[in-house]
């Protein structure tokens, strides 16, 4: 019997840590328009990384930037 409860904790615990990866992940991976910065569209982003040919996006509440040469570089800046 107490082999058995250890083998349901050993696979609980593996369980959360699973469920836990896989939330982090989701969150990790989801689209960009789904954060909480909505002020500028998919279509833009889609144009901005197609027009500087990357992937590499950072969207801030003031700005879009790109990734060159090491640093951060702005390329859109929000209107407030």
């Amino acid at each position: 019997m107490k082999k058995i409860v250890c083998l349901f904790l050993a696979a609980f615990t593996l369980w959360l840590f699973f469920v836990g990866f896989a939330y982090s992940w989701a969150k990790v991976i989801g689209p960009a328009t789904s954060r909480a910065y909505s002020w500028v569209s998919r279509e833009q982003l889609h144009s901005l990384a197609r027009h500087h040919g990357t992937d590499a996006l950072r969207i801030t509440e003031y700005e879009v930037s790109i990734w060159r040469d090491g640093e951060w570089i702005p390329v859109l800046k929000n209107k407030i």
